[in-house]
């Protein structure tokens, strides 16, 4: 089982364990229910997609002022979406190591038997062109664990980001002063995914073989926001021979806080998922979030089919076609909630021990919420890319092979998130002084490449069983990312 994973920034846990307001429980009620924004898509939704919509609670950033509507947005919110579709792109480019078998076979006219047609075991995660021979069988089962810690470079564990006052939230619409003020947030969000991938390959001809790859996907996803209220020099509302005046002074009364039982120096307040327990109690409460820490359950199942056209003394050409299928929860991040399609072809060339190998080919993808807005409830389509691999085995000796790839993809219009900056309107209460915060946003999509080498071996221990270990090191820095990926298998071919 996947343990419960832990916020790993130490901002996050310092923070959490100093903020008093974790535990509060606005119910939403009375005026402040006319106040707060309508319910949405993911309001009382469990699912893990829903984590960062559902962070501050079931209607976005609000705060408990029953008589102005106390409601915060941010480019933050839209960079959202750009991350969930990032993690959704991410699932249907998640490395599954190669269906073809170590061992592959063809049909000696001379003696009447099948032997053993190439001298080394292949790729680790790439394809090589031959096929594993007329009837033969090929089952393996793999594990790779996936530890992300950036996007688009900037870290998972550390995001800045600010939200401004929704404006005109005066008597009849009129902006009032205190719409200057501001909420800034640090963010820590910690994904990983354990993935147990079991494959089968039968060989229909001595040119054709057909695949099946079974995912089962276990991810833990916690998220954590520190948020500050930055109030502005005398722009608090005012009582006026005792009737409440939208301004302005330096309080009492407050605009924004987040204890209405202490409004003067509620300031600060610590959100994460799955903070409040049940999602039923948490849609009444205005900071509860029901979100999950984490899932398993069967992943996106890929079918792939090999054909040979053509196979010579020294080289071998293959097209080959995936295509994936839904079957995991898009909701839960398990899979990518569209179908795939991927054509691409095997080039290989035999000499002698060395097998140099290369695949080109591109990815489709259909429409799944996880590219859409989660929000609205409305799909679009996940990025597709383009994808190539030039690499090489080398058959150290009969019992063990060793292969190297440089693996690169290109997405094409796809999210991105950046960092933009802030400026205060007037000068924070706090300074005295206008101040500048970073502050996470999306990105216009755009085209940027993914490359990777996978530096791996295969051994066969006992007969035609084959052991198989691999790591995948990220060469730059695009779409969500780790460092190194592991991977262990082991697979027999009857």
């Amino acid at each position: 089982m996947l343990r419960k994973i832990t916020v790993a920034s130490w901002f996050g846990a310092c923070l959490a364990l100093c903020s008093y307001a974790q535990t509060l429980n606005v119910p939403i009620s009375g005026n402040l229910a006319n106040l707060v924004p309508p319910a949405n898509n993911c309001t009382g939704k469990s699912g893990l997609a829903c984590v960062m919509p559902n962070i501050y609670g079931p209607r976005g950033l609000v705060l408990p002022n029953s008589t102005y509507a106390a409601r915060f947005d941010s480019s933050f919110q839209s960079a959202f979406w750009a991350l969930n579709s990032a993690i959704a792109t991410q699932i249907t480019l998640l490395p599954v190591a190669s269906p073809a078998s170590g061992f592959t076979f063809e049909f000696d006219r001379s003696t009447g038997v099948y032997r053993r047609s190439s001298q080394t075991f292949g790729p680790v995660l790439t394809e090589r062109a031959e096929t594993i021979g007329k009837h033969k069988i090929f089952i393996a089962g793999t594990f790779q664990r996936f530890r992300f810690d950036t996007i688009d470079g900037k870290p998972l564990h550390n995001w800045p980001a600010v939200f401004t006052h929704v404006a005109g939230t005066g008597p009849n619409g009129a902006a009032e002063p205190y719409e200057t003020q501001f909420i800034t947030t640090n963010n820590s969000l910690d994904l990983k995914v354990n993935q147990f991938t079991f494959f089968a390959t039968y060989g229909v001809t001595n040119h054709f073989d057909v695949s099946v790859a079974v995912p089962f996907v276990q991810i833990g996803m916690n998220a954590a926001s520190y948020a500050t209220i930055n109030r502005t020099v005398g722009t608090e509302p005012a009582l006026v021979n005792g009737v409440l005046q939208p301004c302005c002074s330096s309080g009492p009364p407050y605009a924004n806080y987040f204890d209405p039982a202490n409004p003067a120096t509620s300031l600060t307040h610590t959100f994460s998922n799955s903070q409040y327990g049940t999602a039923a109690a948490s849609v009444n409460n205005l900071y509860g979030d029901p979100s999950r820490h984490d899932a398993e359950g069967l992943g996106d199942v890929i079918f792939r089919f090999k054909d040979n056209l053509y196979h010579g003394e020294r080289m071998s050409l293959s097209l080959l076609t995936d295509l994936r299928l839904p079957t995991g929860d898009a909701m839960n991040l398990l899979g990518s909630g569209a179908i795939g399609w991927k054509p691409f072809m095997a080039l290989s060339v035999r000499t002698g021990p060395v097998t140099p190998h290369v695949n080109a080919g591109y990815q489709w993808n259909g429409q799944s919420i996880l590219g859409g807005n989660l929000i609205t409830g409305t799909k679009d389509n996940l990025p597709g890319y383009a994808f190539w691999s030039a690499g090489a085995d080398y058959g150290v000796f009969r019992r063990l092979t060793v292969a190297a790839d440089y693996i690169g993809q290109e997405l094409i219009n796809a999210p991105r998130i950046g960092v933009t900056t802030y400026t205060s309107q007037l000068p924070l209460v706090t300074t005295g002084k206008v101040e500048t915060f970073g502050s996470a946003a999306p990105v216009t999509n755009q085209t940027y490449n993914q490359s990777n080498l996978a530096i791996g071996v295969k051994a066969s221990v006992i007969g035609q069983f084959v052991v198989a270990g691999n790591l995948l090191v990220a060469l730059n820095d695009g779409g969500l990312r780790q460092k190194v990926v592991p991977l262990i298998g082991l697979s027999y071919t009857f």
